[in-house]
């Protein structure tokens, strides 16, 4: 059984359908299909040592004075944020390096 609609985010409708989880269930499963993000620019929050936010896991942000002064990336373990050094300028040269986490 296929069911297509159409939702509007903050739209309410009382349809007299009565929804449970086994009348749910009978709809089947769902197929979601996520377009291609490989194509868009992604911005970090931005912060300084003094205005970094708290702590989730995962979490990547910004700093623009985190390491010594100079900018770099952060990434949150839950209890600490580890810094990311941000490297040399990117060029297409033979030259590599690696970016280390402390």
């Amino acid at each position: 059984m296929s069911t297509t609609c159409t939702v509007t985010p903050g739209a309410t409708m009382n349809t007299g359908v009565e929804l449970t989880a086994p009348l749910l269930n009978l709809l089947g499963t769902p197929s979601v299909t996520v377009p291609s993000i490989s194509a868009t620019s992604i911005t970090l929050e931005n912060y300084t040592v003094t205005t970094m936010p708290g702590h989730a896991v995962g979490r990547l942000v910004y700093v623009s004075n985190g390491d010594a002064g100079s900018p770099c990336l952060a990434v949150s373990n839950g209890s600490s944020w580890l810094r990311i050094n941000l490297g040399s300028a990117v060029s297409a040269t033979a030259t590599e390096e690696y970016i280390t986490a402390e």
